[in-house]
């Protein structure tokens, strides 16, 4: 895949393709807001009937090469001086054969400052992590004719707001912890995983990444039900606790010099036994996918 593309490329060399391209940016009813409109609506058909869909999402940034006289409104981005704007997409994937059906919703902006108030302080609607929690609201409306839809998104996306306004009949979440939670029992999320029985022990395929060889790891897993308490900074009107499985994985004995894998895995999803839960991991692993989409 190519990092960039050369419209006169494209277009074949032919002025008249690029002419009609330069007018269809320029016209105003072109806007982002409606090309994300667009996304979804050949996805929303090619899962209509489908078993069971994957609902993939992330954010990339965009980095481009530019001068402090030339940076055209682009926001900062990343760690440094890199300048550009912020991709966030969600891909539709067929669970059970991998088929990518599209894109369904996202959002694409720049930062124009540095927000000065704390963190925790602000409401999520003035928060960049509200789009996890849109994108996966807009699935709900686009992926409706499928069976199921798992929405899957990384640490990122684990945000108590979305647990509690996201899942329903037939939608499920699937994330990576971000970190150890408060529990209603008012033990933590990490201990409790601790406290779970050993379900299995399995040897998986890891894939080969930049700072990862391939290589195959003996991984431990647990598994079992936790009430996950409301934060005390989030919206009173939210549930006081929410009941979620959790699944954890580690590997407990990896190769010298190797960063052990440890995986604590949050669902909607209900499992009641280790092939359920190894199910589960699996299609976790499958967010590496959309991981594949923003590769440059």
């Amino acid at each position: 895949m190519r990092s960039s593309a050369c419209l006169r490329r494209a277009a074949g060399g032919q002025r008249a393709q690029l002419v009609r391209y330069g007018r269809f940016i320029a016209n105003e009813k072109v806007s982002v807001a409606a090309l994300l409109e667009g996304w979804g609506e050949q996805t929303r058909c090619a899962a209509a009937g489908r078993r069971h869909v994957l609902a993939i999402q992330d954010t990339s940034e965009i980095n481009f090469r530019t001068t402090q006289e030339r940076r055209r409104g682009l926001g900062e981005i990343g760690k440094g001086g890199g300048r550009g704007v912020l991709l966030h997409a969600m891909l539709a994937v067929d669970a059970d054969t991998d088929t990518c059906l599209g894109l369904v919703a996202g959002d694409v902006w720049t930062r124009s400052g540095r927000v000065t108030i704390e963190h925790g302080k602000r409401p999520i609607s003035d928060k960049e992590s509200r789009r996890w929690i849109g994108t996966a609201q807009k699935a709900r409306e686009v992926l409706a004719g499928a069976a199921m839809i798992t929405v899957i998104d990384d640490r990122e996306g684990d945000i108590y707001e979305k647990w509690a306004t996201v899942r329903g009949p037939g939608v499920h979440l699937l994330t990576r912890s971000m970190h150890d939670r408060a529990l209603a029992d008012k033990g933590s999320m990490y201990a409790a995983a601790a406290d779970f029985a050993v379900a299995d022990v399995a040897t998986l395929e890891l894939i080969g990444r930049a700072n990862r060889p391939a290589r195959k790891a003996e991984l431990t897993m647990r598994f079992g039900t936790v009430s996950v308490n409301r934060p005390r900074r989030a919206a009173a009107h939210l549930p006081a606790s929410i009941d979620l499985t959790l699944i954890e994985i580690v590997e407990d004995k990896p190769p010298p010099g190797a960063e052990p894998l440890h995986w604590y895995l949050l669902t909607s999803h209900a499992v009641e036994d280790a092939t359920a839960a190894w199910d589960i991991v699996g299609l976790y692993r499958k967010r590496w996918i959309i991981e594949q989409f923003f590769a440059p």
